[in-house]
């Protein structure tokens, strides 16, 4: 492993060598609001070529002879001004720059990190301030996700307010309620290619955006609590090279890269392609992990008016599992129960998961006028996955300490395709602005198993026998589920419009409707080929709305309410259970305040809101009807989220969010569930990363960071008022810590995580948990080449 790692460091320096040839100038300029600054000539006197700044305010002289020069900057509106500069063999100068308009001059300044985000299309179809956006979106940027050597979704997660995970399968809760990974969009696309339990890489992710509360004006169904949309990276006209490589605990070693630039002469092909490796790192006893992802993006400018870009993105896993095992627990009310099986348990040696999955998607964009735009979203995605797994159920028996185990065999392959058309027009109507989007989209899901689905109960486990491997063999097993072939189909249709309003620059309205239209059916045979299961079609139909209205004392702050619908789809609508089941919906209001101080490098927020779900289901078993379930009345979540994102003094970079929330049943066709507190729900939790970035000479390029997380105590089950028997998760704190330094294009740093080394259950239910990580350790190497 280390000859492998010390190989790879070898090429990234080796390509350094040969790719810097001469000397090298690359900057960006700025305005005092630092807003980039696009079309800004840069000539060198001395040097026969002058350049401009592209749409990023970027500019760069590639190939230039040593010697002194002076770089003149100019553009409509701006006096030009110079700076003196020096140019050495093989070296690169960066500047970053800022032009003030008051004097017209030129000052370099020294940034910590990446500005967060100030717009956000997820929720519009249009790049929309979010201060403008009446709901709490945040967002996890690249300089973050590099920061921490953030891997998967998941751990991106903790950056943001209320997000805490709920089971083993990547399923988080926000706002009191779980979503999956149905509630995950790329780019804005809905539609997942990844498999159950397998949680998207962030090797090709540029932002994760964090939409609080239901979305479903634009993508229908969807998660009560929050969605989430992952924005990938973009290609760029200009050349770049990044590399990074990694090797940390548990023997973990990560490599990747990635480069974009143009394709052609006239800069209108550019691209995006990139690859990322990691093996290891997984602390659970004879489970190992290798994941290979590849990804690019090709976009090409057709003309001035319109643009077409493809995205492709691939995913292979081999693994021991396709999710982290759970460990079971004592059912005994001492907490200190909880944790008395080894963190590192692995109910089955021998379990085996290989899976891979791939996306590709489209994105068409044409601008009819300067106020009318239309656009054509097309993704085709499709996973495969072979698994042979055992799970531990049920709790540990104390009187030989060993747990019962299943054991399931299965193939699986999920083809989806989504296409959605839509259509923005601006008008004017008197001296109110609106802001139109029209469209529709259709979501078309399978799930096959080939071979249907196996499954057996396994030979008990002793839960401390660190040495017993026991190997797969059916003899003496109980076989309780076989089926021939399995398919569910799952198709999607709906129709929205959505209208920003701009009723003077204070007062802002959004207010849309969407049309939703579900199809399910299910089917499963015998292995003599008889009927199991063929569950009848079924159809359900809902109309969502939403009206929102913003306030903006001064350009800085913004206050909001909102009202906001969502649907879900019950996945589970056999008659011999219940069904089938009207749709959960939602109804939420929302109040909170936005913020963008210090030239919009900081922005604090507040939201206060309640949420009301109907149609939930529970089970209520009957003597001849075990699996019958019944819907609750309602299910009501209150709660606050407070929180702040920005960079302060110019070189520290802080980030902390606080969320309150509390969940249960308010109304019941069981009176005594009324007031019931939700599973995986914690009330209390908190999450807060700083960095600071040192400019000084002596200590110039070297940078520090330090986080926590919070999460407060969860039952392990739904927990009646009266109950007095539901177990608990104990809350915990985890620490994290950051230093590195940084020498033009290289950066050499040190993650720690969980530092003090503490014990806690990520998620749980009701007999298991899933641990979170000891203690551990990451070593990285970054190198950049423009």
């Amino acid at each position: 492993m280390i000859q492998r790692f010390c190989f790879i460091l070898l090429l990234c320096v080796a390509s350094n060598i040969i790719y810097a040839q001469h000397g090298k100038i690359q900057g960006n300029i700025s305005g005092p609001d630092q807003k980039v600054l696009a079309g800004i000539t840069i000539s060198m006197e001395g040097w026969p070529k002058a350049t401009q700044t592209d749409d990023d305010g970027n500019f760069f002289f590639t190939g230039m002879q040593p010697g002194n020069y002076v770089l003149i900057a100019s553009g409509v509106g701006y006096k030009a001004k110079s700076s003196r500069i020096t140019v050495e063999n093989n070296k690169t100068i960066f500047l970053r720059l800022e032009l003030d308009i008051a004097t017209s001059t030129l000052r370099e300044v020294h940034i910590a990190g990446k500005r967060p985000s100030a717009q956000s299309g997820a929720l519009t179809r249009t790049n929309t301030p979010l201060r403008d956006i009446p709901q709490n979106i945040q967002s996890v940027d690249r300089t973050t996700i590099n920061d921490q050597q953030l891997f998967q979704l998941d751990e991106a997660l903790r950056n943001v307010a209320g997000f805490t995970s709920t089971d083993y399968y990547g399923s988080f809760s926000s706002r009191g309620y779980t979503s999956g990974i149905g509630g995950v969009t790329t780019n804005g696309i809905t539609g997942s290619p990844y498999p159950e339990g397998q949680l998207p890489l962030l090797g090709n992710i540029e932002s994760v955006e964090v939409i609080h509360g239901p979305s479903a004006i634009l993508y229908g169904q969807g998660g009560m609590g929050g969605n989430i949309n992952m924005v990938t990276k973009q290609p760029k006209k200009y050349q770049v090279v990044n590399a990074t490589v990694a090797a940390g605990s548990f023997d973990l070693i990560r490599a990747q890269a990635d480069i974009t630039g143009s394709i052609n002469k006239k800069k209108n092909l550019y691209f995006l392609a990139g690859a990322g490796w990691q093996n290891g790192g997984s602390f659970t006893r004879h489970f190992d992990r290798r994941s290979i992802q590849v990804y690019g993006s090709l976009k090409w400018e057709v003309n001035p008016k319109t643009s077409w870009q493809i995205n492709g993105n691939y995913v292979n896993e081999d693994a021991s599992n396709n999710y982290q095992p759970r460990v079971p627990i004592y059912k005994s009310k001492d907490k200190d129960s909880i944790f008395l099986v080894p963190y590192d348990f692995n109910p089955g040696y021998d379990s085996r998961y290989k899976g891979n999955n791939y996306q590709l998607q489209s994105v068409m964009e044409h601008r009819i006028s300067g106020n009318w735009k239309i656009g054509l979203l097309a993704a085709y995605s499709e996973s495969r996955a072979d698994r042979n797994q055992y799970t531990a159920s049920g709790f540990v028996r104390p009187t030989d300490n060993t747990v019962s185990r299943s054991y399931s065999w299965q193939q699986i392959n999920s083809p989806q395709t989504t296409v959605n058309i839509y259509t923005n027009v601006k008008v004017n109507t008197w001296k109110i602005i609106h802001q139109v989007t029209i469209g529709g989209d259709a979501m078309l899901s399978r799930n096959n198993y080939p071979n249907g689905i196996l499954q057996y109960a396994a030979t008990r486990l002793p839960v401390f026998d660190t040495e017993q491997e026991s190997r797969y063999d059916t003899t003496g097993m109980t076989f309780y589920g076989k089926s021939r072939t399995e398919k569910f189909t799952y198709n999607t249709f709906g129709a929205y419009v959505q209208d920003q309003i701009e009723i003077t620059s204070k007062w802002k309205i959004l207010a849309g409707l969407r049309y939703n239209n579900y199809f399910r059916r299910y089917f499963a045979d015998k292995p003599d080929g008889t009927v199991q299961n063929d569950e009848r079609p079924l159809r359900t139909e809902n109309f969502s709305p939403r009206l929102g209205v913003v306030y903006q004392p001064v350009s800085t702050v913004s206050i909001y309410l909102d009202y906001n619908e969502g649907f879900s789809p019950h996945y589970s609508n056999n008659v011999e259970n219940g069904g089938p089941f009207a749709p959960e919906t939602s109804k939420q209001y929302e109040f909170g305040a936005k913020g963008e101080f210090f030239q919009n490098t900081f922005q604090p927020f507040i939201s206060i809101y309640q949420s009301d779900r109907k149609n939930v289901l529970q089970s209520v078993p009957k003597p001849d009807l075990p699996y019958w379930r019944e819907a609750i009345g309602q299910v009501q979540s209150r709660g606050i989220e407070i929180g702040a994102k920005g960079t302060l003094l110019g070189n520290l970079f802080l980030n902390v969010n606080y969320n309150y929330n509390k969940t249960k049943i308010t109304k019941s066709i069981k009176p005594e569930d009324i007031g019931q507190l939700f599973a995986n729900s914690p009330e209390n939790s908190a999450n807060g990363w700083a960095k600071y970035t040192f400019t000084t000479n002596a200590l110039k390029g070297l940078f520090i960071g330090a986080g926590f997380q919070y999460v407060d105590a969860r039952y392990f089950s739904n927990k009646k008022e009266t109950s007095t028997d539901v177990l608990e998760m104990p809350a915990y704190t985890v620490f994290n810590a950051l230093i590195g330094y940084r020498y033009k294009q290289y950066s050499l740093q040190v993650n720690g995580n969980n530092l003090a080394n503490k014990r806690y259950a990520a998620s749980g239910v009701v007999n298991s948990y899933t641990p979170g990580a000891p203690r551990n350790l990451l070593v990285s190497l970054n190198c950049s080449f423009r």
